[in-house]
């Protein structure tokens, strides 16, 4: 765990530090609390599963700059799932859009291929996952289809559909597994490399199935940002109580807000509302803000009134996407 960490302690973005120091100290305070427990085996399978989860966490944020440290974790921790991750590293190390049928990018083709061949031949054989098959045969306004391995090689977008509907049908976890939670995560350094990735990780079902759609490990592996997290924590709270699994959908959408906010990839506003939303002041909306604008001049280079425009349009589309049902 120790190594795992110090790996992270550099941004997704490749400079500045991560926000891992918050969740490592919270991982810490739940191993002392397997001090608890009577007896010492109850201890040690408490001290072990609160190794497992953090390691596991660890193993994705370091995946995409260290993957032949963290690919052995996760197949050892969550076999079902390290495959995908490890096509998931080796796209995150080719050019955005690359052209896989270069002669030099065959052997990574392959490789990524041999390991999503299970995942696509259960889509489209399995019938309790005719759902995800039925929405990726669906182009939409987008034209965005896939069908087979082949069309996953079409672009990032299409890789990123493939992944979009996969995650309420990987493997379940084992019985004997030390981990806890089916929800499964991306790499959020594979995002800052391929934005259009971020789609893996919005609702496509509009059902109880968006809960289980790969999340994204932003939030620790960007830079801090406390101000916006304050900011998300109060929206949290004071959400209104949601009728219907649609509001699965509503959440995501929300999350991705703050993942784009994160990642300096909100889409401009023409007209910024004054948006204000219940548990909120107007002094924590302008904190927010004002710790954007920046955190992009710091980490993506803007100009200070590139930075307060972003930092204007993420605020507003975090705001915005907040206390809705999907209704």
């Amino acid at each position: 765990m120790a190594d795992l960490f110090a790996m992270s302690k550099t941004s997704a973005f490749g400079t500045g530090p991560s926000n891992q120091l918050p969740a490592q100290r919270a991982a810490l305070r739940e191993i002392r609390v397997c001090e608890k427990p009577d007896g010492a085996q109850q201890r040690e399978a408490c001290i072990a599963r609160a190794y497992a989860r953090r390691n596991a966490e660890l193993a994705v944020a370091v995946l995409v700059s260290r993957p032949d440290v963290a690919l052995p974790v996760l197949r050892q921790l969550d076999p079902g799932v390290a495959p995908m991750l490890e096509a998931v590293a080796l796209w995150a190390a080719e050019p955005v859009d690359a052209d896989w049928a270069a002669p030099q990018r065959a052997g990574t083709r392959e490789k990524i291929a041999a390991r999503l061949q299970p995942y696509m031949r259960a889509l489209q054989t399995d019938e309790n996952q005719s759902f995800g098959r039925s929405i990726l045969a669906d182009p939409g306004p987008e034209g965005v289809a896939v069908h087979s391995l082949d069309d996953l090689f079409v672009s990032d977008r299409h890789f990123a559909a493939f992944l979009n509907v996969l995650g309420p049908y990987l493997p379940e976890l084992a019985a004997e597994s030390l981990l806890s939670n089916d929800r499964r995560t991306l790499p959020c350094a594979a995002i800052v490399r391929h934005p259009a990735l971020l789609h893996a990780t919005g609702s496509v079902f509009g059902s109880t199935m968006d809960n289980f759609v790969f999340d994204a490990d932003c939030e620790q592996t960007l830079p801090p940002a406390p101000a916006l997290d304050r900011l998300a924590d109060k929206l949290r709270a004071r959400w209104p109580e949601c009728d219907g699994t649609i509001r699965f959908a509503a959440y995501r959408d929300f999350e991705t807000a703050l993942r784009l906010a994160r990642l300096g990839q909100s889409e401009h506003v023409q007209h910024h509302s004054a948006d204000r939303r219940n548990g909120v002041t107007a002094a924590e909306i302008d904190a927010a803000r004002i710790e954007l604008g920046s955190y992009y001049q710091t980490y993506l280079g803007k100009s200070v009134a590139a930075a307060q425009t972003m930092a204007r349009d993420a605020i507003t589309s975090v705001l915005s996407s907040a206390h809705e049902c999907g209704a």
